[in-house]
């Protein structure tokens, strides 16, 4: 890894959840190397990437939090503001992702999945934009999903709950743009890294590669240059958005 060099970000703090997964590892860096303090979050220890940035020049702390429970996310969230006094930048990146047919959903599954994946958010952006409306600066980039454009068998309450993100998306930034804070969405295709290897077949990476318009099968470094511009200055017009960074895959 590059050594990280020190940049004009009057000590902005960036929140990247899931931050042991191959997509919030790659979140990780690039806000490292572009000069955010990072607090990286997972219920998978991931304070062996925090002594990583550290070593590179960076600064950044691992803090765990198990995103299915409510009370440890608020616990997180003021723990975070405790030791680091803001969050400037907040990714939502972590994600449960089961593929389950709808005959076997049970009522506790749905709502695991959608506390994971919408309430953890929601209840971060809430925790954090305060600081962010009253320093008339922020940014929440929440992940959405491709498959809400095109769902698979066994997805509906995966894509459900990314549909509810962008739903999330843009009522957020209705709510806080007057604020200087803007909430966008980046929707990534399917992604090659160690968790979605390990719980989808071969043929659905091929499956997805055949029908993209850049055909070869997306990888979490695909994702950070969006990731870099929606959380940057430059972005500072842009909220309420759904970024597609799939291929141009989505719809099909």
């Amino acid at each position: 890894m590059s050594t990280f060099s020190s940049s004009n970000l009057n000590g902005r703090v960036a929140v990247v959840t899931g931050a042991a997964g191959g997509l919030g590892r790659a979140f990780a860096l690039r806000l490292a190397a572009s000069g955010h303090r990072l607090v990286l979050t997972d219920r998978a220890p991931c304070g062996e990437l925090a002594g990583e940035i550290r070593a590179a020049g960076g600064e950044a702390i691992a803090l765990g939090c198990d995103l299915a429970d409510t009370h440890d996310v608020e616990r997180f969230a003021a723990e975070v503001i405790e030791r680091e006094g803001r969050a400037d930048v907040l990714v939502n990146n972590a994600a449960f992702m089961p593929m389950a047919p709808l005959a076997s959903i049970s009522a506790a599954l749905w709502r695991q999945i959608m506390t994971v994946n919408v309430d953890a958010p929601f209840l971060l952006a809430q925790a954090f934009s305060k600081g962010m409306a009253e320093r008339r600066w922020g940014r929440i980039v929440n992940l959405a999903s491709s498959t809400v454009w095109g769902p698979p068998p066994g997805m509906s309450a995966y894509a459900s709950s990314k549909m509810a993100v962008i739903g999330l998306t843009r009522a957020l930034a209705a709510e806080l743009g007057a604020y200087g804070v803007t909430v966008n969405a980046i929707s990534p295709g399917l992604t090659r890294h160690a968790g979605s290897e390990a719980n989808l077949p071969a043929v659905a990476f091929e499956s997805v590669r055949a029908r993209q318009f850049i055909p070869r099968t997306e990888a979490p470094e695909d994702l950070t240059g969006a990731l870099a511009f929606l959380a940057s200055d430059d972005a500072a017009f842009v909220t309420g958005q759904v970024l597609n960074v799939d291929g141009g895959g989505f719809g099909f």
